[in-house]
Parts: structure tokens; C-alpha cells; sequence
């Protein structure tokens, strides 16, 4: 390993190794400064330690205290092994502290604060660190406590115990690999040597095993002789004696404190990190003229011998003696105390005050922030950064732009200049600090505690309407658009001029498709943006339209919006809006059918990004591009721009921007129904929104996965994939990605005929997706449940709700056309189960019309159609359309290929090509028996029991008879005796029966 580069660390030497795994000494080679890199002990559950490992090294990055060793990297090695990149700690642990004699008891005090300080702000954003000992904290040369190894403890195990107790790392780790134990497990809590689960509240019992060894000067659960067995019962069933048994210098209170800590059921302890500094606090004030007077307090090795006596055995023998007045005593700690306060204030450092100029730039700079206009905020920012190099909160603003830029490796830099200019947040402002938290947490795509810090600051400042929009754009991240949209509106009740708040508001209506209120707050926009003269706002007001209208298929109206963006940009010589809006103009040309003109936008588009450094922006709009092609149906012109958006992409390494041309060309490889390219492209932009905390992004990878999953007839792998969604999702409480894995495993639960259970599933979605207010969501919703419920018999319900589905599509303010193909589909289905041909006969022509380019929806269509009109008596007709659609369907999706089968098998029945038709539908059989497609099997046994007997096999008629009925009946188990007892009153299943009865003399 030492020599070699990983990432773009460079692997000097080895620092250790044990069971957790192995740490190198290593060298940036971007920032030219030394770092610690682990590389854990590989697991034999391989794929899911590296997802534990790299979940909790992010949620561990996000930790942003001075006591805290921070973590600055991580990522996998070209063979999937992870690691983890750390600040490199130089110094004492505490450990080697302990046995040298040379702590105080005040210093003592000192550093189990700041370490408690440190587990406060993990414990805060639920990170438990569960392996709290001296050996992890180190004391480095600036004389500051670090507590290393957060986020790795619940990572580490060994064998069996990983999954049984995966608290008990302490224990496993003192073991080498043949199993000899090197150490004794004596900073275990309770809870971890039991193997039950663990709070906050076990690292704080760990924190008392230390305190009490900094006190007494021996472990609090170690004798002579002992192992690790009787040590954990030690910890189990024995309350160690005070620590003044050992060290009589040590008051009354600090026995207190110490042995609150390590009560043994967590309920009896400190609650939180804050109460125990509290009381160590109170304690510390009777210390610090012991502190002062540079007496040290002794282990136990040396407790009998001679030395100084310190000032806190001096008062500790005060209270002892009846002669001294309690006031006295009291006074004196007062006066200790206050003496105390008033040196701790002298040493913090002065809070950092910006110059004049820096402050105006960075308010330039956080203004164009909250527009959206990143490349102006980046400019504005390294201006103010220019006027005043130590003005943290400009850094910090300067990674938010950096990382909506996709500059995220410069953006990581910035923060880490922010963490060396405020070291400790505790001396700042609290609003300050606040911005601080929640610019970081920002750019570390943490947007719950984006949210939470925002919503800090709206409390501290409730007046200031600026703060309402910083939180609507933490809420706009964390995917909740109607709190940000109120958020929006109370910045405007403050401040009724507030442009800024009027456009973010209208550009997420517009995302919801509510046209009337997008319009209603441009409109707003654009008049305050000519009072103040403010032409950028003006021309992102027209953008914003004309992207709107564009994407509600309004392109005459979405035309002179844009062109008037672009003049404007252009007058101001704004190059960012330039780009995007030619991009937009060069989708709207395609539109229109003006082909040149969308080429020549686009090239216009890509020149000027080229020439004005701008690449990230030209590269997110060739992606957008591309899928302006796609959804119209230009695969050809889709993959040439999202290959374009690649090449750029790869070139300036714009990570995300390369993960989602990677994400695009997958989802165009499922709609070419080609599986194993599209899985290919996923599987190389998952790792990155993983690892990135990217939610919705991760989230949409997973559910092309399972797409291409269904693609390949692999049903139990997407049901895996949709469910591991929604796990995820429920982790994090995050409900548009509950909603969409709910709508997966709905989907691939219908196509393995499992019709109640997949309602269930789409009806939660549509449940989440009205809370959401997500009317795109509500109209696919509504037609899942629509055509899961006509399929089970349930013909009245699922009338009702494709009518609310259909109300929803043909909205006046801009409802989803898109949406209209799949309902009819599922119309003509249902038209079709209930023998109403020519109903079935309309729709299909209806859904046809409409489905234009949408591939699957224009296979139904003629599928539909066409059995209508081979019932209705056209079975010439109908059968060229079957054939058409079976043309459509090629070979790479089994499930939709298996349903154009067997419609075909009925048109060719009808046209009266019986072995056609019997070849047809056992084709179809054999595809719904691999996919355990119960249902729709048996009704392909059905024709072909029909089709062998018009071909004169009467033999083979009657087995295939036989074996539909046999898997009719075993539906009954299956489903449950209500939903079969509807599901057999279907008039195509009442046909169906009849004729196994009359014709086959099944059920006599």
C-alpha cells in the first residue's frame, strides 16, 4: 500500500493496524497537506458493510465542533474497498497522558467538557459513537482534545457478533485475528457488553469510565488478573467505589458527577452531554486555583507519595471542618468561580468583524445566491473573499456556490478554510454560527440540518424577510415544496416589495404545474424588478416563464418569453443566462419543428460556455436538452446530447453533472428497452449520489435499476431494489421517495398478477402524493389504482377514480396531457374485460392518437385497439395492429411482450388462424409462468385450449382446458375468497368460465 495513490492521496506510511482495520499516514496532493486514511477490515457481507461503512462516514462528515477530528473524504478503490479520509491528529492521547502523571485535576475537568462538548454535537444529529476510550482522544500541539474515529464504531465487528452486537466493537477489537486478546473491554456501557441497543446515553457512561480514571488513577472496572468476561460482568452487575476512595483530593461532587455517569441503567444517568457539562462546570469553578497554582493531581500509583497539595484538597477539607462558616466557603467559590469566568474570557479569541467592502460583496454575493444565480454569486463572493481573506461566512457562502456550480471538490476546500478560521463556533455570534451550521450543512447536502439552522435563525431573527427565503431554499432542497412555498409567502407578508421571494415561489408552483399561481407570482417579479431597475431579475423572470410555458407544451407563449430573456441577458452582458436561455430557445425550435434553428441555439449555447468558462452550466443544459429529445421521442438526438453532456462533463470533472448524463442515457437505454446498457449507465451514478447524500437523485437510480430489473423479467431483484428504496426512504423520513418506491413495488407486485397487494402499494403512493401536494403524482396514482381495480372486478371504483384521473389531465390551468394515452389505455382495457367493444373500439383510437412517441403507451394502444376490433368483427384489422404492437415490443421487455402475445393469439383466433393462435399464446404461457404470473397464465391456457380444438387436436384442448382451470381455481388461494368472488364475476372471466364448463365439462 505505501507508495501508492489513492484518489489523489498519496500513501506515505502505515500509523496502525488492528481488527477495525488499517491507517496510513497519506498527502494531499490537491491541498499539498498530510491526512490519516482507514481503510477498514474487510466483512464478509461485503456490498452491505460498504453501504454501513460509507452511510455513516457521511452522516460522520457532516460533524462540523473543534473538538472533533473532522472527516474529509471518503470513497471506494478500484475493487470496492472503502475508505475514509481524516484530519491528521498530532499529539498525546489521552491514554499517554493518564500513565505520565501529568494531568491536573482542573485540566482534567477541562477536557472531558470538551469532549462531552464534542459527543453533544454528534449525539445532536443522531450520530452514536460507541467506542469512547483514551486511546481515541488526542490532545494535539495546540493543546486541543480531538475525539477520533466518529462514525466508525458501529461499522466494526468480527464475524457472527457484526450481526448480533454490533455495539460490542470495543470488545472485538482488542482481539488480533488469532483471536489473543491485547486489551480489556473497560469503556463498555451496560447496554454494549449485554448486546442490547445503544443510545447517546452509553457514550456518556463511557465518558464516566474516563473521567473516573482521570480522577482515581485507575480504570473503574479493571482488578487484578481479570479478562474480558469478568470485566464486562463487572460492568454489568458492579458499582465501582468513589473515586476519593483512590484519590482523597477528590470532592464530594466530582464522586457525584462521576458516578451519576456510570449508573447502570441509562435512565439514571445524564440525559445529554449539556447536563453533564453543566454539573462539570459548577464542579470545575472550585479548580481553577488549583489550576493556577500549577499543582498536579496524581494517579494512584503515586497518590501515597510526596507532592503539593492542591487548592481542591484544601476546600475538600474545608467542608470537613465544622469551625468554617458555610458563607465563607460559598464566598470563596464565588469568587473562584467569577476569578475563573473572567480568565476564560480573556484568553477567547476577538470575534472576527469583515471589512466594509467584504460585507458588501458578500451580501451581492448571497443575494444572487438566493436568485438562484450561482456564477454571480461565485464572482461576488471571491470579491468579498479578495477584501477580506479571514470573513469566514463569505467562504462559507462561496462553497454553496461552488457546489451548485459542481466545482465540489473546491467546494470541500472552502469549507475547509471555514473550519480553520472558526475553529471553535462557540466564540461567534450565535447568528453567525447559525449561518455557519447552515451554510455547511448545505453544502454537505445535509438539508435536514440545513432546515434546522434556518429555522433557528427565522426564531432569532422573525423580522428579517431574507431569512424566510434562506429557509425556503433549505426546504426546496429537502424536497418539501409546500413548506418552502409558505415560507416564500412569509417573506413577502414582511416585506410585500421582496422579488426574489415572488420568483422562488412561482418557479416551484410552476413545478407543480399550478400554471395560475406560477403566473400570478412572475407577474409580481417582473413589476418590482422594473421599479428597482434590476434587469438580471427582469430577464430571470422571463426565463422562468418561458420554461414554464415550454414545459406545459405552451410553446407558441414559451417563445417571446425567452427571447426577451436573452435580449436582456445579453444587454447586461450576462453570459450564465445567455447559455441557459439559448438551451431552452434551441428545445423550443425543436418543438416547433424548426430542427436548424434548434441546432444552431444549441451550438451558440456551447460556444459561449466553452468561451466564458462556464462548461458546468452548458453541460447541465445539454442534459436538459437531451431530455427535451427524449420525451418527444428523438432517441437518436437524446443520446447525442446527453453524450455531449458526458465528454463536457467527464472533461472538467463535474461529478454531477457526469452522474446525471450517466442517469439520463440509462433511463433512454430502459425506454429502448435495452436492460443491460441502461444497467450499466445506473450502476456508475449510483455510487456518487450514495456517497454525496444526493436522496432524490439515489432514489431515481434505484427505481431505473428496478425498471431494468422488470426489463429483464428479473422480477425479485426489483422488488429487492424498490424495497431497499423504501427503507431508505423511511430512514430519513423523506416521503416524495416513500411515494416513489411505493409505486414500484405496486408495479412489479401487478405484474406478477398480485393485484390486492400492488393496490395497497399504489394506494399509499397516491395517499403521500396528495399530502405532497404532488398533482403529477396524484394523476399516475390515481390511474395505477384505476387499472388495478378494474382488473380485480371492482369495475364501479375503478370508474371513479380514472374519471378523477381524467378531471386532473384536462385541468385549464395546465394539466398532464402525458397522462391522458395511459388513461385511455387503461379505459379500453376495462372497456375490453366487460365485452363493451365498441367503447373498448374508442378509447384504443383515442389512446393511440394521443400516445404519439410514448413507447409503451403506443404498444398498449394498438394492443388494446386492436382486440377491439378483432371482437367487434374487423379481425383482419385487428390482427395487423396486434402485429404491429408485437413488432413495437421486439424481445428486451418479457412482461409487455407476453401481453401483445396473447392479444395477438385472441386476433389471430378470430381471423381464424388457429395455429397461429395456439403457437402464439403458448409462447405467451411460458413467459407469465417464469414471471409466476398467475392470472394472466391461465387466461393464455384458455385460448390456447380454444385454439387446439379449432385446429382439431381435441386431446390437447382439453389439457389445456384442465390446466386453466387449475390455475383459475388456485387464484382463490392466492388472493383471499372476497377478492376472487368479485374477480370471477368479470363478464371475460364469466365467458371464460362458461365456456370450460359447457364446451370442456370443467366444474361438472
Amino acid at each position: 500500500m505505501i507508495g501508492q495513490t489513492v484518489s489523489h492521496y498519496r500513501i506515505l506510511n502505515k500509523l496502525g493496524e488492528g481488527g477495525m482495520g488499517a491507517v496510513y499516514l497519506a498527502e494531499d496532493s490537491h491541498l499539498g497537506r498530510r491526512v490519516a486514511i482507514k481503510f477498514p477490515t474487510r466483512k464478509e457481507d461485503e456490498k452491505q458493510f460498504h453501504a454501513r461503512f460509507l452511510r455513516e462516514a457521511r452522516a460522520a462528515s457532516g460533524l462540523s465542533h473543534p473538538n472533533i477530528a473532522t472527516i474529509y473524504d471518503y470513497g471506494e478503490m478500484p475493487d470496492g474497498q472503502p475508505f475514509i479520509v481524516m484530519e491528521l491528529v498530532e499529539g498525546k492521547a489521552l491514554s499517554e497522558l493518564l500513565h505520565e502523571d501529568k494531568l491536573t485535576l482542573a485540566r482534567a475537568l477541562e477536557l472531558i467538557e470538551d469532549i462531552a462538548a464534542a459527543l453533544g454535537e454528534a449525539h445532536s444529529r443522531g450520530i452514536v459513537h460507541r467506542d469512547i476510550k483514551p486511546s481515541n482522544m488526542v490532545l494535539n500541539e495546540r493543546d486541543q482534545i480531538k475525539v477520533l474515529d466518529f462514525g466508525l464504531a458501529k461499522q466494526l465487528g468480527n464475524g457472527e457478533a457484526a450481526h448480533t452486537d454490533p455495539d460490542a466493537r470495543t470488545l472485538l477489537a482488542m482481539q488480533t485475528q488469532s483471536g489473543v486478546v491485547i486489551g480489556t473491554p473497560l469503556y463498555l456501557s451496560p447496554e454494549q457488553a449485554r448486546g442490547v441497543p445503544v443510545d447517546a446515553r452509553s457514550d456518556l457512561f463511557a465518558l464516566g469510565a474516563v473521567l473516573y480514571e482521570c480522577l482515581a488513577g485507575k480504570p473503574a472496572f479493571s482488578s487484578v488478573g481479570a479478562g474480558i468476561v469478568e470485566i464486562a460482568a463487572n460492568i454489568i452487575h458492579v458499582n465501582p467505589p468513589p473515586p476519593s476512595t483512590f484519590n482523597p483530593r477528590v470532592p464530594q461532587e466530582l464522586d457525584r458527577i462521576t458516578l451519576k455517569a456510570l449508573a447502570k441503567k441509562p435512565e439514571q444517568r445524564y440525559q445529554s452531554a449539556a447536563e453533564l457539562i453543566k454539573d462539570l462546570r459548577a464542579a470545575q469553578a472550585v479548580l481553577h486555583e488549583d489550576d493556577i497554582g500549577h499543582t498536579r493531581a496524581q494517579r494512584i500509583e503515586a497518590a501515597h507519595g510526596t507532592g503539593h497539595v492542591s487548592a481542591l484538597a484544601t476546600l475538600s477539607d474545608i467542608f470537613k471542618r465544622p469551625r468554617i462558616s458555610v458563607g465563607v466557603v460559598l464566598a470563596v467559590l464565588v469568587l473562584a468561580g467569577l476569578a475563573g469566568w473572567l480568565i476564560w474570557r480573556s484568553l477567547q479569541p476577538a470575534r472576527h468583524q469583515p471589512t466594509v467592502e467584504a460585507a458588501r460583496w458578500y451580501e451581492t454575493g448571497t443575494n444572487a445566491l438566493r436568485d438562484g444565480a450561482y456564477y454571480q454569486a461565485s464572482k461576488a463572493l471571491e470579491q468579498s473573499i479578495a477584501a477580506d481573506e479571514n470573513f469566514a461566512l463569505a467562504h462559507a457562502r462561496y462553497a454553496e456556490a461552488l457546489m451548485e456550480m459542481d466545482n465540489i471538490d473546491r467546494a470541500k476546500d472552502e469549507l475547509l478554510r471555514v473550519t480553520g478560521l472558526t475553529p471553535d463556533r462557540s466564540v461567534l455570534l450565535q447568528l453567525d454560527a447559525l449561518y455557519l451550521d447552515a451554510v455547511t450543512a448545505t453544502v454537505r447536502r445535509d438539508f435536514v440540518g440545513a432546515v434546522k439552522s434556518y429555522g433557528e435563525i427565522t426564531r432569532l431573527s422573525p423580522s428579517q424577510p431574507q431569512v424566510y427565503v434562506d429557509l425556503g431554499r433549505a426546504y426546496e432542497n429537502n424536497e418539501e415544496p409546500k413548506k418552502a412555498i409558505e415560507s416564500y409567502a412569509k417573506a413577502t407578508s414582511l416585506d410585500p416589495q421582496y422579488a426574489t421571494a415572488y420568483l422562488r415561489a412561482g418557479i416551484l408552483y410552476g413545478r407543480q404545474q399550478e400554471i395560475a399561481s406560477a403566473t400570478a407570482a412572475f407577474d409580481k417579479a417582473e413589476i418590482l424588478y422594473q421599479a428597482l431597475s434590476n434587469i438580471e431579475g427582469r430577464a430571470e423572470v422571463f426565463f422562468q416563464r418561458g420554461f414554464l410555458f415550454r414545459n406545459v407544451g405552451k410553446v407558441t407563449e414559451a417563445r417571446p418569453q425567452l427571447q426577451q430573456a436573452l435580449d436582456l441577458a445579453r444587454a447586461i452582458n450576462n453570459q450564465s443566462q445567455q447559455i441557459k436561455t439559448l438551451l431552452q430557445l434551441s428545445s423550443v425550435a425543436f418543438a416547433e419543428g424548426a430542427t436548424g434553428d434548434a441546432q444552431k441555439y444549441a451550438n451558440n449555447a456551447i460556444e459561449l460556455a466553452k468561451g466564458s468558462g462556464m462548461e458546468t452550466l452548458a453541460t447541465r443544459g445539454l442534459v436538459d436538452l437531451g431530455n427535451v429529445y427524449f420525451a418527444r421521442g428523438d432517441y437518436a438526438e437524446a443520446e447525442k446530447y446527453f453524450g455531449q453532456a458526458l465528454e463536457f462533463a467527464q472533461r472538467n470533472k463535474g461529478r454531477r453533472n457526469e452522474a446525471r448524463a450517466l442517469l439520463s442515457l440509462g433511463s433512454l437505454r430502459i425506454q429502448q428497452s435495452n436492460a443491460d446498457e441502461a444497467a450499466r449507465y445506473i450502476e456508475q451514478a449510483l455510487p456518487f449520489y450514495q456517497q454525496g447524500n444526493y436522496r432524490k437523485e439515489a432514489s431515481q437510480a434505484m427505481l431505473l435499476l428496478g425498471r431494468a430489473n422488470i426489463l429483464k423479467g428479473d422480477y425479485a431483484a426489483a422488488l429487492k431494489a424498490y424495497q431497499q428504496q423504501l427503507e431508505n426512504a423511511e430512514q430519513v423520513n423523506d416521503q416524495s421517495q416513500k411515494a416513489i418506491a411505493h409505486e414500484g413495488i405496486g408495479t412489479v407486485l401487478a405484474l406478477q398478477d398480485h393485484y390486492p397487494e400492488a393496490l395497497s402499494h399504489f394506494e399509499q403512493k397516491y395517499t403521500i402524493s396528495v399530502n405532497l401536494g404532488d398533482r403529477k403524482g396524484m394523476g399516475y396514482g390515481l390511474v395505477e389504482r384505476g387499472n388495478t381495480l378494474w382488473q380485480m372486478g371492482r369495475y364501479e371504483d375503478a370508474r371513479r377514480v380514472l374519471d378523477e384521473a381524467l378531471a386532473l389531465a384536462n385541468r385549464p390551468d395546465g394539466g398532464f396531457k402525458s397522462l391522458l394515452a395511459v388513461i385511455y389505455v387503461n379505459e379500453a382495457g376495462m372497456a375490453l374485460s366487460q365485452r363493451r367493444f365498441p367503447v373498448a373500439k374508442e378509447k384504443g383510437q383515442q389512446a393511440l392518437a394521443l400516445a404519439g412517441t410514448q413507447y409503451a403507451e403506443a404498444i398498449e394502444a394498438k394492443r388494446t385497439y386492436g382486440m377491439a376490433m378483432a371482437f367487434s368483427g374487423a379481425a383482419r384489422e385487428g390482427r395487423a395492429l396486434c402485429e404491429e404492437a408485437l413488432a413495437m415490443a421486439g424481445k428486451k421487455d418479457p412482461s409487455l411482450l407476453s401481453r401483445v402475445q396473447l392479444a395477438l393469439a385472441h386476433a389471430l383466433l378470430e381471423d381464424g388462424d388457429a395455429q397461429g393462435a395456439l403457437a402464439t399464446t403458448l409462447r405467451a404461457q411460458e413467459s407469465f409462468a417464469r414471471a409466476g404470473q398467475q392470472e394472466s397464465e391461465w387466461r393464455a391456457w384458455f385460448v390456447a385450449a380454444l385454439a387446439s380444438r379449432r385446429a382439431g387436436d381435441e386431446t390437447k384442448a382439453r389439457e389445456h382446458a384442465t390446466r386453466a382451470g387449475e390455475l383459475l381455481a388456485d387464484l382463490e388461494k392466492r388472493w383471499s375468497p372476497d377478492v376472487y368472488s368479485t374477480y370471477l364475476k368479470r363478464p371475460d372471466v364469466q365467458d371464460a368460465l362458461n365456456q370450460l364448463k359447457e364446451d370442456f365439462g370443467l366444474g361438472r
